[in-house]
């Protein structure tokens, strides 16, 4: 089935002045870009600073024809740069987080659980190569390995109160050390 062109809404043409807006764009967007890209550090900022421009320049709507718009658009820049430099916006100043609590809210719980798991792991490592040879020896042999005391004492030809001993010595300074500095 045809549609009539009476059944067609409207498309509505573009004014003369969005044309021109258009061109503006088109041609000074490139320049005012590196402009803008030459007086600032985070270079994110660059588009929506140029996008900040034009805004301003549509809403300006200059009286009469401008001359050099290019420049008009340069001044403009200058201006946005000039206020963002010296007078911090309220939004920049509300999204201000302190370093010590800017670790907080980025980072998930699972995820910070994993890195104090990560963290104390890496301690505890630390802590175990501090111990003596063999009293580190004993408790690898119990913890990672599973051997009774009773395998421990025979495997290493020591008794086992002596097992004891170093297990007990082991877990007194894993547990002062690795806590100590948690």
């Amino acid at each position: 089935m045809n549609r009539s062109d009476d059944d067609r809404s409207p498309v509505p043409e573009s004014s003369e002045n969005d044309r021109l807006i258009d061109r503006l764009f088109r041609s000074e967007a490139p320049r005012l870009a590196r402009f803008i890209r030459r007086s600032i550090r985070n270079q994110d900022e660059v588009h929506d600073l140029v996008q900040d421009t034009f805004v301003s320049f549509v809403e300006a709507q200059p009286k009469s024809r401008l001359r050099t718009p290019a420049a008009y658009l340069r001044t403009i820049a200058r201006g946005i740069l000039w206020e963002r430099t010296h007078r911090p916006r309220a939004h920049d100043r509300a999204n201000h987080v302190p370093v010590d609590e800017a670790y907080e809210l980025c980072v998930d719980p699972e995820q910070e659980w994993m890195m104090e798991a990560s963290d104390f792991m890496r301690r505890y490592e630390e802590a175990l190569s501090e111990l003596p040879s063999r009293t580190r020896d004993v408790f690898r042999l119990h913890r990672q390995e599973e051997l009774t005391y009773q395998e421990i004492a025979e495997k290493l030809d020591i008794s086992v109160d002596g097992v004891k001993y170093h297990m007990k010595k082991a877990l007194l300074y894993l547990d002062h050390r690795v806590n100590a500095n948690g």
